[in-house]
């Protein structure tokens, strides 16, 4: 693969669950550049991700998953494409790694390449089927990246944002199937009581992204049409 590929993790309290991720990603050999935000984390997150080759930013109090990937964004540089990707997966490897990327890379016009998972855990396939806007797992192309606004504000709600703005822009996007992916689920992590109050909040934070997308993006969509290049221009 001949482009320039950089990653960003955010993680918040995965100490326990990331090592396989990142011995998975670490050891492909697909990325010029990976960088773990440690989005305000009370464990050893940090310091587990210290083991590996990666470069680790640390947010001192949790701002949310929009504001670690803008985080992750700013110290990338300027990659060919930009793969997104959570703590928290189980059985990744580096051929779903490599296909997200190839479809982003091969498919001409393509800003994004989102993956879904399949044939895993049937409740988070359930998920993914229905809630596909939600996947984090994703691949943006150079094209895409130069019309992101900041994302700092959005929290559980920057695939919401993501998606719409490839949607607002006409933008192609493009699914790719993931087999025997999944993740741990809240209720896994924290307990069933406190693991359906912290989804019920990841959902509350992605319809709140949802309705006010537009105020919040406007004046950047504005600037897109009346900058010196369209965004048409942008992605060629």
């Amino acid at each position: 693969m001949s482009s320039v590929t950089s990653l960003v993790i955010p993680a918040f309290n995965e100490a326990p669950r990331m090592k396989p991720v990142l011995r998975c990603v670490t050891e492909s050999g697909l990325f010029a550049r990976i960088v773990l935000v440690d989005d305000g984390s009370s464990d050893e997150t940090a310091g587990v991700a210290s083991q590996f080759p990666v470069d680790v930013v640390r947010h001192e109090r949790n701002r949310g998953k929009g504001a670690a990937l803008q985080t992750g964004l700013n110290n990338l540089g300027d990659p060919d494409v930009a793969v997104f990707l959570d703590a928290d997966l189980t059985g990744v490897t580096s051929t779903h790694l490599e296909a997200l990327i190839r479809s982003a890379v091969d498919s001409p016009g393509i800003g994004m390449a989102v993956a879904q998972f399949i044939e895993g855990r049937w409740m988070v396939d359930m998920q993914q089927k229905w809630f596909a806007i939600l996947n984090g797992q994703r691949a943006l192309t150079r094209r895409f990246l130069r019309l992101l606004p900041d994302m700092s504000w959005s929290r559980f709600g920057v695939e919401v944002l993501m998606t719409r703005l490839a949607r607002d822009l006409d933008v192609p996007v493009q699914s790719v199937l993931w087999s025997g992916i999944s993740h741990y689920t809240k209720e896994e992590k924290f307990g069933a009581l406190r693991g359906f109050g912290a989804r019920l909040n990841m959902y509350r934070e992605c319809l709140w992204a949802y309705g006010v997308y537009a105020s919040r993006v406007a004046e950047h969509l504005t600037g897109l049409c009346e900058g010196p290049a369209s965004h048409e221009e942008a992605v060629d």
